[in-house]
C-alpha cells in the first residue's frame, strides 16, 4: 500500500474522511489493544525497522506509565498518539486518526455522504491548480494547492505553464500545498530544467525498492530552464510540495521565500488499527541526490525567511528587481544586435548588384543576425511590408529572408510574390506562390494564395 507522498491531510481529503463527530468513548482495554496493533503495524511496515523497534519499546513504556490515561475518547486518544509518535520517531507523516461517527451511518459511508454534500474543496478545484495569472512587470503566478495524480492534473498544469511561457519571472505558491504524487512533482520540475538531472529518489522497505525521478525529456508545453523562479513556502507546506521546493533549492534553480516547511519527507499509506482508528505509516523515504538526505522533521528552510502572509509581496518585489535588471542587460544586448542588423541591411538596400548576387552574399548573414532578436521573422517582415510597394527589389530580398526564418506564414509568400510581380518577374512570382501552396495547411491561406496565383496567370502586367 504505497500512497507515495500523499500527506495524511491529502489522504484524508482523497478518501473524504471529514465527519461531524468523533466523540465515542474508549476503554483502557481498547487503548491497550490499539497500542499492540500499532506496534505490530510499525514493525511490519515502517520504513526504518530499527526506528520502529525503538519507537515501539518507548510506546509500551509510555502507555504503562499512564501517558495516554487522560484521553477518554478515540478522538483525543488519536491526537495524543499522533503527537507522541511524531516526536519519538521524528517523522512528520506518522498520524493516528479516529474514524468519524454519523448519526445513522458510521465509518467511510458517513464520510463519503458528508463529503459529497459539501462544496468542492479548493484542493480538488482544477486538480490542485487553483489559479494562474500574470502580475505586473510580466511576472507569472501559480497558486498550486496539491500535486494531484498526474493523469488528472497534467492538463491543468500544462494550461497554467502555457500562460507562463512569455513571462519574465515565475512564482509558484505552495504555502497551502499539502503534497501529493511524486510523479506530478517530477513533471512540474521538468518544466524548469533542460538537462536530465536526477531530482529525487524514493526508497521503500517493501521489496527493498528504490525509484529514481529524473527530469523528463518532454512536457506538455515549452520548457523554461532560464526563467527566474520563486517558490513560496509556509509551515503548512508538506510532503510532495516540500520535495518540489527541496529539489529546486538543492539544484539552486529557484529562490524560496517564506517559512520553513512542515518536515514530512517519508511517504506511505493508511493502515487499519481497529473499527475506530486508522494510522498513516511511512513505508518509504526520500533521498536527495545532492544532499544524500531529506527534509524529514527539519523541513525545507527558504532562502528568504519571512512570514507566510508577507511572502507574496516580498517575492513580487524581489522578482520585479530581477526582471528590471535582466531587461536592462537585454536592452543593451539588443541595441548592439539591432545596429549590426540595420547596418548590413542598409548595404543590401543600396546595392546595385543583381538579386542572385545579393542573396548569395547577404541572405544567410541577415538571417543569422535576425535570430539574435525576438520573433526574428516578424522583425524582417515588418521592414518588408514597409518597402514592398515602393522598393520592390529590397522587399523581395527581405521576404526571402522572412520565409527562411518562418515558412509557415503564408502572408510572407503572398507579398513576396506581389513584390516580384511589381518587378515584372512573373515566373518567379508564380513559383513563390506554388511553394507556399505546398506548405499551406489552413484552408483560408490556400484560398488566398490560389486567388493571387490566378490573378497573376491572367495578367502579365504589374499588380
Amino acid at each position: 500500500m504505497n500512497l507515495k507522498y500523499l500527506t495524511t491531510a491529502a489522504v484524508v481529503l482523497l478518501l473524504g474522511l471529514v465527519a461531524p463527530s468523533y466523540a465515542n468513548a474508549i476503554t483502557q482495554n481498547e487503548k491497550a489493544a490499539a497500542i499492540e496493533k500499532i506496534t505490530q503495524l510499525m514493525s511490519e511496515h515502517y520504513v526504518f525497522p530499527e526506528v520502529a523497534a525503538h519507537t515501539n519499546r518507548k510506546l509500551h513504556k509510555a502507555f504503562q506509565a499512564g501517558h495516554f490515561a487522560p484521553m477518554k475518547d478515540h478522538a483525543s486518544f488519536s491526537k495524543a498518539l499522533t503527537k507522541w509518535l511524531r516526536a519519538t520517531a521524528k517523522d512528520g507523516h506518522l498520524r493516528v486518526r479516529a474514524n468519524p461517527v454519523g448519526e445513522q451511518i458510521t465509518g467511510i459511508e458517513s464520510s463519503i455522504r458528508d463529503n459529497l454534500l459539501k462544496p468542492t474543496r479548493h484542493k480538488f478545484l482544477n486538480y490542485g491548480v487553483l489559479s494562474a495569472s500574470i502580475l505586473e512587470n510580466n511576472i507569472g503566478y501559480i497558486d498550486l494547492r496539491s500535486f494531484y495524480r498526474l493523469a488528472d492534473s497534467k492538463p491543468y498544469i500544462d494550461a497554467a505553464m502555457k500562460l507562463m511561457t512569455k513571462t519574465d519571472a515565475v512564482i509558484i505558491d505552495l504555502r497551502k500545498n499539502g503534497g501529493g504524487s511524486p510523479r506530478t512533482v517530477q513533471y512540474l520540475c521538468s518544466y524548469f530544467f533542460d538537462e536530465k538531472l536526477l531530482l529525487n529518489s524514493l526508497y521503500f522497505r517493501e521489496g527493498n525498492e528504490t525509484t529514481d525521478y529524473y527530469v523528463l525529456d518532454e512536457v506538455g508545453g515549452e520548457k523554461m530552464p532560464d526563467v527566474p523562479l520563486y517558490i513560496l513556502t509556509s509551515s503548512k507546506t508538506y510532503s510532495g510540495a516540500e520535495e518540489f521546493s527541496y529539489n529546486m533549492l538543492t539544484r539552486k534553480r529557484a529562490t524560496l521565500v517564506g517559512e520553513t516547511t512542515g518536515g514530512a519527507a517519508n511517504p506511505g499509506g493508511m493502515f487499519t488499527i481497529n473499527d475506530e482508528l486508522r494510522m498513516f505509516i511511512a513505508t518509504g523515504t526520500a533521498i536527495n541526490p545532492v544532499t544524500q538526505t531529506n527534509w524529514e522533521t527539519v523541513g525545507v528552510k527558504p532562502n528568504v525567511e519571512i512570514g507566510a502572509d508577507d511572502a507574496l509581496d516580498k517575492t513580487i518585489e524581489m522578482a520585479s528587481e530581477v526582471v528590471e535588471k535582466n531587461w536592462l542587460a537585454e536592452q543593451s544586448r539588443r541595441e548592439i544586435e539591432i545596429d549590426r542588423l540595420l547596418t548590413l541591411l542598409q548595404k543590401v538596400r543600396l546595392s546595385d548588384k543583381p538579386m542572385s548576387d545579393i542573396k548569395s552574399t547577404y541572405a544567410d548573414k541577415i538571417s543569422e543576425l535576425a535570430k539574435n532578436l525576438p520573433a526574428p521573422d516578424r522583425v524582417i517582415a515588418e521592414l518588408a511590408y514597409e518597402y514592398w510597394d515602393k522598393e520592390s527589389k529590397y522587399a523581395v530580398f527581405l521576404f526571402d529572408v522572412a520565409v527562411r526564418l518562418n515558412n509557415q506564414n503564408m502572408y510572407f509568400f503572398a507579398y513576396w510574390a506581389r513584390a516580384l510581380a511589381k518587378l515584372d518577374n512573373m515566373p518567379e512570382a508564380k513559383s513563390v506562390l506554388k511553394k507556399g501552396l505546398k506548405l499551406a495547411a489552413d484552408k483560408e491561406d490556400k484560398e488566398m494564395l490560389q486567388g493571387i496565383l490566378a490573378e497573376l496567370e491572367k495578367s502579365a502586367v504589374k499588380l
